[in-house]
C-alpha cells in the first residue's frame, strides 16, 4: 500500500511541474493555465461520475495545490456515486455526520482512474492549444510580411525550423533558397510569410520565407531611405531565388538616380543585400514609361543593339553584339526569363550575327516588318535638326531625360555647353558634368573651320 501512496505522489508532483514548465516554456499567464487546469479537472470528475453540479475546483496557492471538492449528501445507501455518500465513510472526514448532512468530499484528479485523467489530460491539451495559437495570432498576425530575425533550431527532412522567440517557425522547401547552407543556432532573417492551419485541424504553423520575392523587398526598403521615404519606388520585381532577382526602380523626383540611390556610395547599400542572399546576383533596372528603353534597361547587364516591340501582342525582339549573348540570356535562361517577367513582353533575344544571317533574304525582312512594324521617322522641324543625344555612347537615359527636359535634346546643343553651364541644371553635379564633357570628348570629332581667303 505504501508502495502504491509514493508511485501515486509521484505522478501527482509531476503534473504540476510539466503545468508549471508550460507557463515558463510558452510565456501564457499563470491565470490563465489555472483555468485551463480547472476545466480539466472538472471534465475528469464529469468523466467518472457522470455530473458536475456539486463540484468547484480549489486552488492552493501557497502549496501549488489543486484540487476538487464535491458536496454529498449523507446517505445509508448510495444510488448516485457523484451526489452520495454512505454515512460510514463520511464520518472518516467528520465524524459527527448523520443521515442527511452534507459534506465537501475532496478528490485528487490522479485518484479518478486512467480513463478520466486521460480526460482531464486531453481538455487541458485543447485548451492549452487554442490559448497557444490566440497568442501567435496576437503575436504576429499583425507582422505577416515584415522580416524577423531568428536562430535555427534543426533541420528535419527539407524543412528548417526556426526560433522566433515565442514561436517555432516552419520554412518549407520552397521558402528556402537553393544550395543555402542552414546550419543549427545560425542566426537568420526570414520573411514572415503567413500563419497557416496545420491540415486535419491542427494547429497553427508559422511559415517563414527566404525565397519569396517580398523579402527582397523588405532588404531595399531596410537599406536604402529614398525607397522607405517613398521617393524611389520599386515598381516590380522578378526572382529565381539563389539565381537572379531584378528590380524595377522609378525615382519621383528628376534630381535623384533611382538606380545610383539602390546602389549606394562606392554600393555599400547593393552590397549589404547581396551579403544577405549569398550567391544570387541583382539587378537594379530602371523603369521606363518607353517599351523599347525599359526592355533594353531590364536586359542588363547587357546592352542590346537593336529593340523592336509588338504592344498588341506582347513581344519583343533584342539584338544584342555576339559577346553579349550568353550574358543577355543568363544560366539557364534566368536573365531574359527575370526580364520577360518584369517588363510583361516576351522577349527573344538573338546576337547580331544571328539577326543579319535572318535577315538576309527579302522575306525574312517582311516577315520582320510584318511582326514588328517599323514606325515612320518624324520629320524634325529644319531650326530643330540635329543629332538625338540617345546616338551618344555612354550617356545615361536619366541624364538624356534630364537634358530633355532642359530643352538640351541634340548633342550640337550640348557640345556648346561648358562644365559651369551643365552644373546649373537640376540634377547634375560637378562629378556628372565632367563625365559628359569626357564622354564628348571621347566620341565627338569637330571638323576644323574653314579658313577665311
Amino acid at each position: 500500500m505504501a508502495k502504491t501512496k509514493k508511485v501515486i505522489a509521484e505522478k501527482k508532483r509531476s503534473f504540476f511541474e510539466d503545468i508549471q514548465q508550460v507557463v515558463a516554456d510558452k510565456g501564457f499567464d499563470r491565470k490563465e493555465i489555472l483555468e485551463i487546469v480547472e476545466a480539466g479537472l472538472i471534465a475528469a470528475y464529469r468523466r467518472k461520475y457522470r455530473t458536475t453540479d456539486n463540484v468547484r475546483v480549489v486552488m492552493d496557492k501557497e502549496k501549488d495545490d489543486v484540487y476538487v471538492v464535491a458536496r454529498r449528501s449523507v446517505v445509508d445507501r448510495v444510488v448516485m456515486p457523484g451526489m452520495q455518500i454512505l454515512l460510514e465513510d463520511a464520518r472518516k472526514i467528520k465524524p459527527d455526520a448523520q443521515l442527511g448532512d452534507e459534506i465537501d468530499v475532496i478528490e485528487r484528479p490522479l485518484d479518478f482512474g486512467r480513463i478520466a485523467a486521460q480526460a482531464a489530460m486531453q481538455v487541458v491539451a485543447q485548451r492549452l492549444r487554442q490559448l497557444e495559437q490566440a497568442k501567435i495570432r496576437e503575436a504576429y498576425e499583425d507582422k505577416i510580411g515584415e522580416i524577423v530575425n531568428g536562430y535555427i533550431l534543426r533541420k528535419r527532412g527539407d524543412t528548417v525550423y526556426v526560433d522566433l522567440g515565442k514561436v517555432e517557425a516552419i520554412m518549407p522547401v520552397k521558402h528556402q533558397i537553393p544550395k543555402e547552407r542552414y546550419r543549427v543556432e545560425d542566426k537568420i532573417k526570414v520573411l514572415l510569410h503567413s500563419i497557416e492551419q496545420d491540415k486535419g485541424g491542427g494547429p497553427l504553423r508559422v511559415i517563414v520565407s527566404r525565397a519569396d520575392k517580398l523579402f527582397v523587398q523588405r532588404l531595399f526598403e531596410k537599406e536604402v531611405p529614398e525607397i522607405h521615404e517613398k521617393i524611389v519606388t520599386i515598381k516590380a520585381i522578378g526572382r529565381i531565388p539563389g539565381e537572379r532577382t531584378k528590380v524595377v526602380v522609378a525615382s519621383e523626383r528628376s534630381n535623384v538616380d533611382p538606380v545610383g540611390a539602390c546602389v549606394g556610395v562606392r554600393g555599400v547599400r547593393i552590397q549589404a543585400i547581396v551579403r544577405e542572399l549569398g550567391t544570387e546576383r541583382i539587378d537594379i533596372v530602371e523603369w521606363s514609361e518607353d517599351p523599347r528603353e525599359f526592355i533594353a534597361n531590364a536586359l542588363t547587364p547587357a546592352t542590346p543593339s537593336l529593340v523592336k516591340f509588338d504592344p498588341t501582342t506582347r513581344e519583343a525582339l533584342a539584338v544584342v553584339p555576339d559577346k553579349d549573348l550568353a550574358i543577355a540570356i543568363g544560366r539557364e535562361g534566368s536573365n531574359v526569363k527575370i526580364a520577360s517577367y518584369v517588363t510583361g513582353y516576351k522577349i527573344d533575344v538573338k546576337s547580331e550575327s544571328q539577326f543579319s544571317a535572318e535577315m538576309s533574304s527579302p522575306e525574312a525582312r517582311r516577315r520582320f516588318d510584318e511582326i514588328f512594324e517599323v514606325r515612320p521617322v518624324e520629320e524634325k522641324p529644319a531650326e530643330e535638326e540635329g543629332t538625338p543625344l540617345s546616338a551618344l555612347p555612354g550617356l545615361a537615359p536619366r541624364i538624356i531625360r534630364i537634358l530633355n527636359e532642359n530643352n538640351i535634346r541634340y548633342i550640337e546643343d550640348l557640345v556648346a555647353m561648358g562644365e559651369e553651364d551643365l552644373i546649373h541644371i537640376e540634377g547634375i553635379g560637378r562629378a556628372t558634368a565632367k563625365r559628359i564633357l569626357e564622354i564628348i570628348a571621347e566620341n565627338v570629332e569637330f571638323e576644323p573651320e574653314p579658313e577665311e581667303q
